[in-house]
């Protein structure tokens, strides 16, 4: 009877042990489940259009519906970034805490670095351009696009280059929009009277309609080489600022628009044009190319003394230093290249490869970026920047691209362009450079390999022609290569870092 207790008793006891020991694993080692994250602190200036000072901060939004949609940008050069979700809360509800804004009001956003953007109430509405984020390619939206202050980025907060606050455009369907209207480190949002939209038409070499957005993103783009922005003070001590006349035929007097090179000085020095500035009412004044050369003394205002201009100067004036009382012609609505006779357009090849390509190659590491086939070709034509390289293969073919470390230097760290924009540190740390076809082949190839070899090259064309047949759009080619190694239909290039890379 007692043995049969003592088991009793023993088995009682074990199953205490193993109940409390279950119930110890339950109490103490059940999953971490991450917690939501919060709002960053920020703080950003709101002024009301009955001039209403209100500063918020984190606190002020944290009740407001969250909003979460896709979006991304195109930028000026023409390539895709910052393709992602992002979480924040409606412009329109942030308005409110300075009394609103109507379709009589527009409004100004500015960045940290005094960036700014002045959005009309009909882009407040959604009324955007937007393009397909695979390909840049510029598509119609069938559902609204919303003016979002963002906080999160794929449910992380933004990089500091980017926050803690960005005014983003977002939407169910996920297409892109033109990159000047996100503005990073949003620091100050003011209601203002309504501007006027308008565009400038430029015609030369190539034909473009710049909008006032656009103007204005290059006018107020801050740490920019060469300077952008342009100041003439009149005898009346107005300030009058723009962009200087040269920078805006550097968009149109050959086929690279926006790289380092893309005013064309050969052409200039050559006088092998000449520049009509038009008004609305077909008035008009030429000058000679030599004479607008690099000159920031003649400007195409937009502004006096800090605000858009009114009539009879609106939508812009030439003006500037350089210039007679007579020749500072208002109302401009176009400029003119007209080329001297015999003249022939550089690169016509590359005008027809550019017109005809659909592609984009996605480039992966720090940052991401897609470039499209333009912004491809015009970096590998950049007269000055001297960025394309040539290679003539055992045939005697002749190829011609990018250098794959030029590529790298876009997305191995958050500077995307410049002399330092390839990061030589990170090469010497051995990381992995990954180039991949469009049906998942790849080679991998060691960065100290890659880093400044000219002869690694990313073709867009060979013998002065588009890539076809199984090596288009984009083959890597090059002298110190195996056929194995020449990666034909290249869809993707990838950094791949051993170390974390902060």
């Amino acid at each position: 009877m007692s043995q049969r207790r003592n088991l009793v008793l023993i088995s009682s006891l074990i199953i205490l042990i193993i109940g409390g020991a279950v119930v110890w694993n339950y109490v103490f080692n059940q999953p971490t489940i991450p917690e939501s994250p919060t709002i960053p602190a920020f703080k950003i200036m709101l002024v009301g259009s009955n001039g209403t000072i209100k500063n918020i901060t984190e606190n002020d939004i944290a009740t407001m519906q969250k909003v979460v949609m896709k979006g991304g940008l195109k930028t000026s050069a023409g390539s895709i970034r910052s393709v992602s979700n992002y979480t924040g809360v409606l412009v329109s509800d942030v308005l409110n805490l300075v009394g609103g804004i109507t379709e009589d009001n527009s409004l100004r956003v500015t960045a940290a670095d005094d960036y700014s953007m002045v959005y009309t109430w009909e882009e407040l509405s959604g009324d955007f351009i937007t393009f397909d984020p695979a390909t840049g390619d510029e598509t119609n939206n069938t559902k609204p696009l919303i003016p979002v202050l963002a906080y999160l980025d794929a449910g992380n907060p933004l990089s500091t280059s980017d926050g803690p606050i960005r005014f983003v455009v977002l939407g169910e369907e996920g297409l892109i929009t033109e990159g000047h209207f996100w503005v990073k480190q949003t620091v100050k949002i003011e209601v203002i009277p309504g501007v006027r939209d308008w565009d400038l038409s430029l015609e030369g070499a190539r034909n473009e309609t710049m909008d006032r957005a656009t103007f204005e993103s290059g006018a107020n783009c801050p740490d920019t080489t060469p300077e952008h922005k342009a100041v003439y003070v009149d005898s009346d001590q107005n300030i009058w600022t723009g962009i200087p006349v040269w920078l805006l035929v550097g968009r149109i007097d050959d086929l690279n628009t926006h790289e380092t090179g893309a005013y064309n000085r050969s052409l200039a020095d050559a006088n092998a044009y000449n520049i009509t500035l038009v008004a609305g009412d077909g008035y008009s004044v030429t000058l000679n190319s030599t004479f607008v050369k690099f000159n920031q003394n003649i400007l195409l205002a937009n502004e006096k003394n800090g605000e858009p201009l009114e009539e009879p100067y609106w939508p812009l004036r030439l003006v500037g230093s350089a210039l007679s009382k007579g020749q500072m012609i208002r109302n401009i609505v176009k400029i003119q290249l007209t080329f001297k006779e015999n003249y022939v357009l550089p690169n016509e090849e590359d005008l027809a490869i550019i017109n005809n390509a659909t592609w984009s190659l996605k480039l992966i590491g720090a940052v991401n970026e897609t470039l499209t086939a333009r912004a491809f070709i015009e970096g590998a034509i950049c007269d000055d920047s001297k960025h394309g390289e040539s290679w003539t293969d055992s045939s005697s073919q002749k190829w011609f691209g990018l250098p794959l470390w030029t590529l790298l230097g876009r997305v191995d760290d958050n500077n995307m362009h410049g002399p330092e924009a390839f990061n030589r540190t990170l090469a010497d740390e051995d990381y992995t450079v990954r180039v991949k076809a469009s049906d998942g082949f790849y080679k991998d190839f060691n960065s100290t390999f890659v880093k400044l070899n000219n002869d690694l090259i990313i073709a867009y064309k060979v013998d002065g022609k588009a890539l076809s047949g199984s090596d288009a759009p984009i083959k890597l080619v090059g002298p110190t290569l195996t056929k194995g190694q020449m990666i034909k239909n290249i869809s993707e290039i990838e950094i791949i870092f051993t170390k974390l890379i902060v």
